[in-house]
């Protein structure tokens, strides 16, 4: 129902492209990065479907690919930005409750080891991409760190997208779809390696309290 819904939503706007294209790119991706909107917006068909029209000399190819870097680092700070906002509130207000506070910590932990990783790689995990910045935020990942990892992977997905509508931009539709069940394949993998590696270490922290 979602697919036909976007799929509407983009028939509805294609004639708007020789326009309105950068605006258009700039609104659809800006919506796909922010949490409250992202699961619904189609900002990555919209860079897909603006770099063919550049293809075809209705856009141009690299303001393109600007104009949604631009919006997908803004988009992505807003949450950030929410995100700290959100975090310090509940540290304030619940901080004493020992579950709370818990899992606050744990959260902590995971950017500290795992934070550069998920910011990086986060923008391909079609589907909760839009609230890594939120959560990221919400456990205290230094700003500084997480906008220099996260405008690294803005600058991939970027190019990653930009390239393929521009030469393959008649297969766009296809080529959503692909990479949309790549994004949530590679979201299962890192989930299970993410389970893995906690259930090993609380066997070997186990082990050690045995030993001692």
């Amino acid at each position: 129902m979602q697919g036909s819904f976007i799929d509407r939503l983009l028939d509805f706007f294609m004639p708007l492209f020789s326009y309105w294209g950068y605006a258009l790119v700039f609104g659809g991706v800006f919506l796909e990065s922010f949490f409250l909107t992202g699961w619904v917006a189609p900002g990555t068909t919209v860079v897909l479907l603006a770099s063919f029209y550049a293809a075809h000399g209705e856009l141009n190819v690299f303001m393109v690919a600007a104009t949604a870097a631009v919006a997908a680092l803004l988009g992505d700070l807003l949450g950030f930005l929410i995100g700290i906002r959100v975090g310090t509130e509940i540290v304030e207000r619940y901080g004493q409750r020992p579950r709370i506070r818990k899992n606050m910590e744990r959260g902590q932990r995971y950017f500290r080891r795992f934070g550069a990783a998920t910011v990086l790689v986060g923008r391909m995990l079609s589907g909760v991409d839009a609230f890594i910045p939120l959560t990221a935020g919400l456990h205290a990942m230094p700003l500084r760190k997480y906008l220099g990892y996260d405008l690294g992977g803005i600058s991939i997905w970027t190019t990653l997208f930009v390239s393929l509508g521009y030469f393959f931009g008649a297969n766009w539709r296809t080529i959503d779809r692909v990479i949309d069940a790549l994004g949530w394949g590679l979201l299962v993998v890192l989930a299970v390696a993410l389970t893995l590696y906690a259930l090993l270490g609380r066997r070997k922290k186990g082990e050690t309290t045995g030993e001692s």
